[in-house]
């Protein structure tokens, strides 16, 4: 099934337009705005690590302390502390 076409979304948001008025829309297209590129910073950062400084940082946002294991353990360790939640 299709997406939207340009006629459905120039609907969406005028209809938008005439209940929200157009401060609260231009208020929620900077909100939007700002999420997206948030979002999109931390995927391009995210991309440029490593897999193995990738998965560290995974571990140590779960709570894991990652000085001296290797990339396995780290893994393992994830796995146990996830199947515990």
């Amino acid at each position: 099934m299709n997406g939207p076409g340009l006629l459905e979304l120039i609907v969406i948001l005028f209809l938008g337009w005439a209940f929200l008025g157009p401060q609260k829309m231009t208020e929620g297209a900077r909100a939007l705005g700002k999420a997206y590129r948030e979002f999109r910073g931390y995927t391009i950062k995210e991309s440029n690590l490593s897999e193995n400084d990738q998965v560290r940082s995974s571990a140590e946002r779960l709570g894991i302390d990652t000085a001296g294991m290797n990339q396995e353990e780290i893994k393992t360790a994830m796995m146990e502390k996830l199947s515990n939640e």
